[in-house]
């Protein structure tokens, strides 16, 4: 699953050879107590790489979105600590992080990573997509179909999260649209 806008954005599958500019992108866009560190992006290659989408422009990676599988109807924090709760067949697909290099934010390349891994999610039959994040975020994940569950029992970087939660329809939308 390989796609090219017209702005010569191409989202793709992250390869194993990613893994040095995987790990700068998530270093430059989250607190160090919320990133995820070198070898969990690793691990999280190796064991989930068809829910690891990365965004290259120029042949430079500007942006990434990552998660496992699980029958998990939320995140728990236990997911960010290594891979062993990935379930390949799990009914959910979750996102760890949503991330674009502050120099290429603001061009609608988060949307394009968030719909790509969307759409591939459906087409893997998984029944919604799952993620946390804080509230002045909440509208941005909402305009995508997420709802909002509340605050999350996530203490994950000492943050206050919120349950999003994007029910996926067996006519290629969401249920509610």
């Amino acid at each position: 699953m390989t796609k090219q806008s017209r702005n010569g954005l191409i989202i793709r599958p992250v390869h194993p050879g990613d893994l040095e500019q995987v790990a700068a992108i998530e270093a430059a866009c989250f607190p160090p107590a919320e990133a995820a560190m070198r070898e969990a992006l690793a691990q999280r290659i190796a064991a989930f790489p068809a829910s690891f989408l990365v965004a290259e422009l120029d042949d430079i990676l500007v942006g990434m979105v990552n998660g496992c599988c699980t029958d998990s109807p939320v995140i728990v924090d236990a997911m960010f600590h290594g891979t062993g709760l990935h379930q390949p067949d799990g009914a959910n697909q979750s996102i760890f992080g949503l991330d674009v290099l502050p120099a290429y934010q603001r061009r609608g390349i988060a949307a394009q990573l968030m719909r790509a891994l969307i759409a591939a999610s459906r087409e893997a039959g998984r029944t919604a997509v799952i993620l946390t994040c804080k509230e002045p975020l909440l509208r941005y994940y909402e305009t995508f179909g997420f709802k909002n569950g509340g605050p999350s029992a996530s203490t994950h970087g000492d943050a206050q999260w919120f349950d999003m939660t994007l029910v996926l329809g067996t006519n290629g939308c969401n249920d509610e649209q």
